[in-house]
């Protein structure tokens, strides 16, 4: 059994709700699919946003090895460490995507289709 939270807030809207940081967290989780189904599956990313080797290989297409290589040995993309974790800045993936990387003959690094990732508003 579910609350409609936008009802309750239209009709009783001095009510002060006291809510469990995981359940607010899971609302949140709930909001994110709801968006994500709206936006017509396509994730929006702010320029600011850190993604993770998981997200930037399916983006890019890429293996793991790619990602490591462009790092290492080519010095195209490189990761960004929060804590232990590696994690990779949307505006280097979107300059990958738009051709504005290349290669040491000039060519763009990555090839694949333009893919149409919206970008967040005041970008």
């Amino acid at each position: 059994m579910g609350i409609d939270v936008y009802n309750l807030a239209s009709d009783y809207p001095d009510v002060s709700i006291n809510v469990k940081v995981k359940d607010l967290i899971e609302a949140a989780k709930v909001f994110a699919k709801e968006l994500v189904t709206l936006s017509g599956s396509k994730v929006m990313y702010g320029p600011g946003t850190l993604l993770t080797k998981k997200e930037v290989m399916e983006l890019l297409g890429v293996s793991e090895t790619t990602l490591w290589r462009w790092d290492v040995k080519s010095d195209y993309l490189h990761p960004v460490m929060i804590g232990a974790e590696r994690r990779w800045r949307w505006k280097d993936i979107e300059a990958i995507m738009e051709g504005n990387v290349t290669d040491y003959y000039g060519k763009p690094v990555w090839a694949g289709e333009k893919m149409a990732v919206p970008a967040m508003e005041g970008r």
